[in-house]
Parts: structure tokens; C-alpha cells; sequence
């Protein structure tokens, strides 16, 4: 995240520096000197959640859970986890503005937590900490980040491999080779600049098709994402042959979505660690954007990563697997460094909490071997840790594995009846088994375990329309839009629940309204306009979801589903030579979307 004002740096820090103890040394042959020693001031447990770094810790004396984001220039809470811990109120400077990819922010203030506390760092408790607070949600729903003002207190350690984020102490260091733990590794070094009030981003260059690019590093990331403007000046256009589409991505701050598409590059060179022949996510970001390409979390976990500010330089190794995770959009994967079933480089744990961090971690590298055998060390260290149970049950779910899963998720649910995210992962295998009795009691009960996130609906909503149940996801997708006519998400919540009554086929003039009223508050978003062409093609406005699927198409040239909708559009209106060309378009690029229209019940003819 960027922002527009600089406001000098809060008391609570030179508090919070001064409370933190070397808690332990760490040295090996890279940096064994006399003059030079690295202490740890803070080890911070890690859980990967669907590509998020997740970091634990209290205010007020309330547990709560925060993105560890390296993106962020401040540490921020949303506007209702700031009244969950009842923050006081503060002021910022008169036309403070938060900008991000997705647009920015102004209606922000100031929160001051009289206790904060990470799981982790030592010292205990900070007093009158502050808070940007703004926005009504972050990713995987936690409620806040934690940035670089904490992040970089000294220097920084991602070690997510192991489940580990370090703030380390660096003393006499200067000029040294920082990557303690290299062995025989090679390191990558890239020289960042100088972070400022007016610049707190760590900022690099690295070479692309032999184009000198902007890099930035945001564990706040779930993925790494270059601009379209720079695969441009690297020779690469979203209209060339090849090229994927991404979908639309949410933006964080801001409303606007941003579209995305795959795109093919022939070397990437990162300090010297060179990869070649590999597949990027471009994204259309706001010209305001300070980076060419930023390097997210499935960077960070395939690399083990040395933040050293005071050297101005960033170290790290490759810890094997993917460099860059596409899975979550298309199903081919970009090149990395080592074949895809090597065995990452980490350390090995000596307790179960340490395990359960770094099977999570194999986990969320779909490293499903060595995450299961983790979590079974961990079990056997730990047998009435219910997260254990938890982790493993989705370990075998994405390992094809659903009876075994069942059995982790009881036992979870045993040990912690109230676990939500066990009943929702329960709920959704059971309905994928086609048990909708069983799934509806878990999601209730997900329900009623959560009474305090009125989003939770919202998730229901999303489950049940994953699986095809529709009247059953708008009624969950109701709960919420009724009460959260100003909540940011709820552009997104309409699409969802036009898209549920789209592909249901019926309520279809309410599903036209919630797509119109998902564009008033994002407008050229592809997937509304893909939404709301399929509405129109089923009420028979011909003409109007050929302008739709148009307009998507123009954002998303590379859209199965927008172009055999076009298609179907077009066929009915008598225009074949059209529709021929655009299904066999929509058909090159996704072979069975012919079958997938007709699961919703349309094909060629009417």
C-alpha cells in the first residue's frame, strides 16, 4: 500500500525497541566475525492460509489474527475489528488518503490500542499502539496487517518454509553476506533502497527479457504479479497469441477489480538467480502503482529471505518447488528451479507446534507428502491439538483423500466443537458427498459459532453456490446484503448472488438488478459484466448480452465462458458465421465450456 502524507513516527515504537531482548544468537559461516552477531527479538509463528501469511497476537487483550504484510506501509485494522477491541480514537492529518491497487481509501482514522501483543515477540505487551483504521475487511477475514512499521523494526527474516517470520537484531554486520543459513546454497542478492516516511517500500530492480524492472516485495500478497505495463516494455502484450486469461483479482484497499491474464517470458533475472521459460500473472494496475512486478507469498515460499535495512541489500535462497503459483486460475504452472516433486530445504522441527507450522507450509506448496507425515509428527507430540486435526483434513481433502479427511475433521470437531472453519471445511465435503442434511446442521452451527462476523453468511453462501445449490446460497447471500448496504465487499456479494440466480435460471429480473448494482459500485468489472450478459441471455435480451459479453471480452479477451456466451447470443440472434467463430474461440481455450453451459441448462439451441 502507498500513501499520499507522512506523519513522523508514534512514541510507541522507540517504546517498542527498547522493550525488546536478544533472545537468541544466531551464527554460522556467512557471517561468523567477531564484529558482527545477529540476535532474534522476535520469532513469529505463521500460518498459510490459502496463500496468506498469517500472524497471531492480542490487543486489548483480545486474541486476533493479522496479515503479516511487508506491502503495507503502516499497520492497519478494519473499522469493525477496531470496535471489537475498542480502540480510542485518534486523528490523522487533514486529506490523509491510503492508496492501493484496487483505488484507495479516505475514509480513515487513527486507532489506539492501550495493549498490543504478537504470539512471538519478546517483551510483552506494547502500550498506546496505533492503528490506521479503515475499510471493512482484509484477506482470509483477519482483522488487520501488520506492516512495515513493525516488520521493520530491524531487520527481517521470511522463513515460511518453517512457519517463521524473524525480526533480527544485526550488529557489526555491515558488508557481510546475511544468509546465516545458506550452507551450500547459492544466494541471491538485490540491492533495495533506502525506505522513507514518503517510500517504506523495499524496492529493487531485477531484469526481465533483458528490461531493467521495478521489483517489490509484499508477504501482504497472495500471489506475485507483474504490470502490464512492464510486460509491454519486455515485448509481451495481453493480446498476444498464447496469452491466458487471469479473471478479475480484489485489489485490497480500494474497490476497484483489477483484471489479470497469464502471460509467457523467456528469463527472469533476480539478483542473480535466473529462471527461464516462465509463465507471470499480468495484472492492469492503477498507473499510481510504485512497482513492475511484486513478488508475493508463493515467491517468499519457495525462497528463504533476509531483509537487511541497514545494508539496503535483500538475500535469499531457493527452497525448491514452484517459484510462482498460478494454480489458483489456471492449471498450468510456471517454470521454477528444480522439478516440481523436489524436496524443499527446511529445518526440522522439534516440537509439534513446529511441525503443524511446517506441514501447513508443505500444504500450501500442495507438498502433500511431507505435510502429512509433519502432521502426524505433530499428532503424535500433541494428540488434543485440534488444529492438528484440522490442518491434516485438509491436507488429505486436496490429496483426494475425503474419508480420512471426514475422520480428521470429527476429531477436530470433538476436541473443539465451536471450531468454524473445521465446520465449514466439514460442511462443504459433506455437501460434496451430496449429504445437504449434514452440510446445513455444520454450516448452522458455523453460523451460530460465529456470531459476531455477520460475513460468515456470506461464506455459507459461497460454499453452497460452489456446489450448485442455489436457492440455498441466496438465501445465505440475503442475510447479509440486507444489513451491509455500505460494507466495501458488497459489489462482490451482488455478483455472487446474480451469478447464483443466473445460473439458476430463475428471479432473473432481481439477478439483473444486483448486477447493476454490483457496476454502480465497480464498474468494468469482467466478471459482473459476465454475470449480467448471462442474465440477459437468459431473458432473451439478445442484444444487450451481446454488449455485455463484449465488454467483458474487451477486458478478458481470453474468457471461455464470455466468449461461448457471446456465442449463444449471437446463434439465437441468427447470426452463425459469428457465433461459429466465437464458440470455437471459447472452445480452444477451455475444451468442455460447451458442457459446462449446459450443466446450467443452455447450449446452441434454445
Amino acid at each position: 500500500m502507498i500513501y499520499r502524507l507522512h506523519f513522523a513516527a508514534p512514541p510507541w515504537i522507540g517504546a517498542l525497541l527498547t522493550s525488546l531482548t536478544v533472545a537468541a544468537a544466531l551464527s554460522s559461516a556467512p557471517v561468523r566475525a567477531a564484529d558482527c552477531k545477529l540476535g532474534v527479538v522476535a520469532e513469529l509463528p505463521v500460518t498459510m492460509s490459502a496463500g496468506h501469511a498469517v500472524i497471531k497476537g492480542s490487543i486489548n487483550g483480545v486474541d486476533a489474527e493479522f496479515l503479516a504484510d511487508s506491502g503495507a506501509f503502516y499497520s492497519m485494522l478494519s473499522k469493525g475489528s477496531a470496535e471489537r477491541f475498542k480502540l480510542k480514537r485518534g486523528t490523522l492529518p487533514f486529506g490523509f488518503t491510503v492508496v492501493g491497487v484496487g483505488g484507495e481509501e479516505q475514509n480513515v482514522y487513527l486507532g489506539i490500542a492501550n495493549d498490543f501483543d504478537l504470539v512471538g515477540l519478546h517483551g510483552g505487551p506494547v502500550h498506546k499502539v496505533e492503528f490506521i483504521v479503515g475499510g471493512n475487511a482484509f484477506a482470509k477475514d483477519t482483522s488487520g496487517v501488520i506492516g512495515q512499521n513493525v516488520l521493520a523494526l530491524g531487520d527481517t527474516e521470511f522463513d515460511l518454509a518453517n512457519g517463521l517470520i524473524r525480526l533480527i537484531r544485526a550488529r557489526g554486520c555491515a558488508g557481510r553476506d546475511l544468509a546465516y543459513w545458506r550452507g551450500s546454497r547459492d544466494v541471491a542478492i538485490i540491492d533495495v533502497s533506502r525506505t522513507t516516511p514518503a517510500e517504506p517500500h523495499i524496492v529493487g530492480t531485477a531484469t526481465l527479457n533483458g528490461t531493467k524492472i521495478r521489483v517489490i516485495f509484499d508477504s501482504g500478497a497472495q500471489g506475485s504479479y507483474l504490470t502490464k505495463r512492464a510486460a509491454e516494455r519486455a515485448g509481451v502484450r495481453v493480446t498476444d497469441p498464447g496469452v491466458e486469461s487471469g479473471g478479475g483479482v480484489g485489489g485490497g484497499i480500494g474497490r476497484r477489480a483489477v483484471e489479470t491474464w497469464i502471460a509467457s517470458f523467456k528469463s527472469l533475472d533476480l539478483g542473480g538467480e535466473q529462471i527461464n521459460n516462465i509463465k507471470l500473472r499480468v495484472g492492469d494496475f492503477d498507473s499510481r502503482v510504485n512497482f513492475d512486478l511484486l513478488l508475493g507469498t508463493d515467491f517468499l515460499m519457495s525462497h528463504r529471505v533476509y531483509f537487511a535495512h541497514e545494508q539496503h541489500k535483500v538475500f535469499f535462497t531457493y527452497n525448491g518447488g514452484r517459484v510462482f503459483d498460478l494454480s489458483r486460475h489456471s492449471d498450468s504452472d510456471s517454470a521454477s528451479l528444480a522439478a516440481d516433486d523436489a524436496s524443499p530445504t527446511s529445518d526440522t522441527p522439534t516440537d509439534a507446534s513446529g511441525f503443524l507450522r511446517r506441514g501447513v507450509a508443505f500444504a500450501a506448496r500442495r507438498d502433500y507428502a511431507h505435510a502429512l507425515a509433519d502432521f502426524d509428527h505433530a499428532e503424535e507430540l500433541d494428540p488434543t491439538n485440534a488444529e492438528i486435526y484440522y490442518q491434516r483434513a485438509l491436507a488429505r481433502w486436496w490429496n483426494r483423500q475425503a474419508v480420512l479427511a471426514m475422520g480428521d475433521l470429527d476429531q477436530a470437531l470433538r476436541l473443539s466443537p465451536g471450531m468454524v472453519s473445521a465446520l465449514m471445511t466439514r460442511g462443504d465435503l459433506r455437501l460434496a458427498s451430496n449429504d445437504e442434511k449434514g452440510a446445513a446442521a455444520d454450516f448452522a452451527a458455523a453460523e451460530h459459532a460465529a456470531s459476531g462476523d455477520a460475513y460468515q453468511s456470506v461464506r455459507v453462501g459461497s460454499a453452497y453456490l460452489h456446489r450448485e445449490r442455489y436457492a440455498l446460497a441466496i438465501a445465505a447471500f440475503n442475510r447479509w446484503i440486507e444489513n451491509n448496504a455500505k460494507d466495501d465487499r458488497l459489489a462482490d456479494v451482488l455478483n455472487q448472488r446474480c451469478w447464483a440466480r443466473a445460473s439458476w435460471g430463475k428471479e432473473l429480473d432481481l439477478a439483473l438488478k444486483d448486477c447493476e448494482d454490483s457496476l454502480r459500485r465497480k464498474p468494468k468489472s469482467s466478471d459482473v459484466l459476465d454475470s449480467r450478459g448471462l442474465v440477459k441471455l437468459r431473458l432473451g435480451d439478445l442484444d444487450g448480452a451481446i454488449a455485455d459479453y463484449g465488454a467483458a471480452i474487451a477486458l478478458q479477451p481470453k474468457s471461455a465462458f464470455s466468449l461461448y456466451g457471446l456465442g449463444l447470443a449471437q446463434a439465437r440472434k441468427g447470426m452463425a458465421a459469428e457465433a461459429d467463430a466465437s464458440m470455437k474461440a471459447a472452445a480452444e481455450i477451455h475444451s468442455t465450456i460447451a458442457d459446462d453451459y449446459k450443466k446450467i441448462g443452455l447450449g446452441r439451441d434454445p
